[in-house]
């Protein structure tokens, strides 16, 4: 992203500026066309008001706006997941411009680093790995996911195509929603409910909810029934193959091709639309069913969505999708509370996977304002965020009585540790720069066997899978499969970069939602909290003794502190006095300049161990409290 600078103001956002000071200005209430500036500033002012309302109510004070930069820090890491550079913070904190606020959410809103926060937030949400669980490559759904985030595509049609997928996960990446939990249908329902609805039901499939008497076993199997019937495509041809090999007793390259090539296209292509029927389990244990029983699909809270005891249907799923999606209050509250969270720092309700109804929160006026505000921005995930990032909420200051209060009153932010993401992508930052421009992991619809790329000439994994999920007869399967298998050997003479074109994470100085995901055991974002991506949102934020060890004697030191190339390094000059350079490391890490008191100190370090001294403080600014927290 380009740095903020008096000349970014004059060529893009004049036009912003200009109708922001005729929104501002009115004091009349006017429809403005949904998701224009002025729409966004009004539907901001009334958030605002809704929120002063719960502070008259409770005789709160309103709290104190967060100095420039204190906001500059904070919507970096909000929204981009890093802090900024240091000509980022001595362009904003130079500029006088009265908008420069409104105008530098705009830009960090739409830039490569939000991209890439909010790709490390939906990997956390939908537990993406680098592998499904027959270890096969989960790349297309990468890449599906990270386009949806680059499209800035609907809510309700993310969640439309993922719960309805099918076909070839090369053609569709969103089947690798459902390849994520192959062979565990009924945890993958759970989870959909769970992670859309903010409906807890994993307690159901073994017994009736002890918690949600609204909630039982017989609830839970209907639900599944929308989605039963799924199959993979053409793996009875693959069977045929392997079953020849076997009585062959081939055990040969190429049947491990075969078993290669079944994993990685049939395991992951998915085909029906759900039967909208179920058998209960065999120890199905209450009166209102009996063990292998077919049971139809209905849907138990919200309107009534039902399908046949008697007979199979053809379009469960699509009835599920639409009955989530459409008209449904729990669908809107909880992306809509997730959002709030995300920017605010705390859910209106708590925790944002645990839907409670809007009478409830503690602001029923403003939980319902901003549902319906959702909907009006047709679930524009980034229309909604910018809104929240133009009120005066947003930046209210850190509330030390809010991190001691029991439940979430809007007054003030809640101090929060950054996220093991957000504390990478900075180091990245102060050790290579803007890390926007380093290197971004590709996803090419390749995939390699043994270290060569399957396929001949210019066929890619999406015509291969085509070709041989339609290829029914055994007998042609395996001639296709063969003249593949035959090709590796060629390959050998490709190119080397034709060879390594493949979708591997990258490795080294670049940023978390460019590595492999989880990142490896012993890396600094797994010891920081990073999700295991086992359970839904599975990260933490909470302090360990493997953190305390890494800050003092590892990473900190090894990636930035003992690196004299580190692009920190390079804004301190023998040109410049101590303090300017004491300065300069101050607004790179803390985005502020040091105080009186620890311009002495840090004044004297450097007269002790000259050089050296700089490094010193380094370690000390970002080993900080104020480093590795969110004001």
């Amino acid at each position: 992203m380009n740095t903020f600078t008096l000349s970014t103001i004059k060529q893009g956002f004049t036009k912003f500026l200009a109708i922001s000071v005729i929104a501002l200005g009115s004091t009349h209430a006017k429809t403005h066309e949904v998701g224009s500036t002025e729409y966004k500033l009004q539907a901001a002012e009334v958030i605002d008001k809704l929120v002063a309302k719960v502070f008259e109510k409770q005789k709160l004070p309103v709290p104190k706006q967060v100095d420039d930069a204190k906001f500059l820090r904070r919507s970096y890491l909000v929204l981009t997941g890093r802090i900024p550079t240091l000509n980022e913070v001595v362009d904003f904190t130079a500029s006088n411009n009265p908008y420069k606020r409104d105008i530098l959410v705009q830009q960090l809103i739409n830039s490569p680093g939000y991209n890439s926060h909010t790709t490390n937030y939906f990997f956390d949400l939908l537990r993406v790995k680098e592998t499904f669980n027959n270890n096969n490559t989960a790349s297309p759904y990468h890449a599906w996911i990270r386009d949806a985030v680059r499209t800035n595509k609907k809510w309700h049609q993310i969640v439309t195509e993922l719960v309805s997928a099918k076909g070839s996960v090369w053609k569709n990446g969103a089947i690798g929603y459902y390849a994520r939990d192959k062979g565990m249908e009924l945890d993958n329902m759970a989870n959909s409910m769970r992670l859309f609805m903010g409906t807890r039901m994993e307690c159901a499939q073994c017994h009736d909810h002890p918690y949600n008497a609204k909630i039982d076993r017989m609830d839970f199997y209907r639900l599944a029934a929308f989605s039963s019937g799924f199959k993979e495509i053409n793996t009875g041809a693959f069977y045929q193959i392997e079953k020849a090999l076997r009585d062959k007793e081939e055990r040969s390259s190429y049947s491990s091709f075969v078993r290669f090539m079944k994993e990685n296209v049939a395991y992951t292509s998915r085909q029906g639309m759900g039967s909208g029927r179920i058998k209960l389990p065999t120890d199905y244990q209450y009166n209102d069913g009996d063990p292998h029983e077919y049971v139809g699909a209905r849907t138990p809270i919200e309107k009534s969505v039902r399908m046949s005891d008697r007979r199979d249907g053809d379009d469960g799923i699509k009835r599920f999708s639409k009955w989530m999606t459409s008209d449904n209050r729990r669908f809107t509250s909880v992306i809509t509370n997730r959002l709030w969270k995300r920017i605010m720092g705390t859910g209106i309700f708590e925790p944002e996977d645990d839907y409670i109804e809007a009478d409830k929160t503690v602001s029923p006026e403003l939980m319902k304002f901003l549902s319906k505000l959702m909907l009006d921005l047709d679930y524009d995930m980034k229309a909604f965020q910018h809104i929240l990032l133009l009120t005066k909420t947003y930046g209210f200051e850190t509330s030390v009585e809010q991190v001691r209060a029991t439940s979430y009153n809007l007054h003030g932010r809640q101090l929060r540790r950054l996220s093991a993401e957000q504390i990478w992508d900075s180091f990245v930052t102060l050790k290579a720069g803007n890390p926007d421009k380093l290197p971004l992991r590709q996803y090419p619809k390749t995939l390699t066997y043994r270290g060569n790329i399957i396929g001949v000439g210019s066929e890619n994994m999406e015509a291969i899978s085509a070709k041989i999920l339609s290829t029914k007869d055994p007998a042609a399967l395996d001639a296709y499969l063969k003249g593949l298998h035959a090709s590796l050997k060629s390959s050998k003479s490709q190119p080397m970069m034709m060879k390594t074109h493949t979708s591997k994470a990258l490795t080294g100085f670049v940023r978390a939602s460019e590595i492999s995901s989880p990142a490896p055991l012993g890396h600094m974002l797994r010891e920081f909290g990073q999700s295991d991506r086992e359970l839904i949102q599975n990260s933490t934020e909470e302090p360990n003794v493997n953190q305390v060890l890494s800050i003092l004697n590892g990473h900190v030191e090894k990636l930035i502190v003992s690196d004299k190339k580190a692009f920190i390094y390079q804004a301190i000059s023998k040109e410049s006095s101590v303090e300017e350079n004491i300065t300069k490391l101050f607004l790179a890490t803390l985005t502020r300049n040091p105080s009186k008191v620890e311009l002495i100190i840090f004044k004297e370090e450097v007269a002790q161990a000259g050089d050296a001294g700089y490094q010193n403080i380094l370690a000390a600014l970002l080993t900080s409290r104020e480093f590795l927290f969110i004001q």
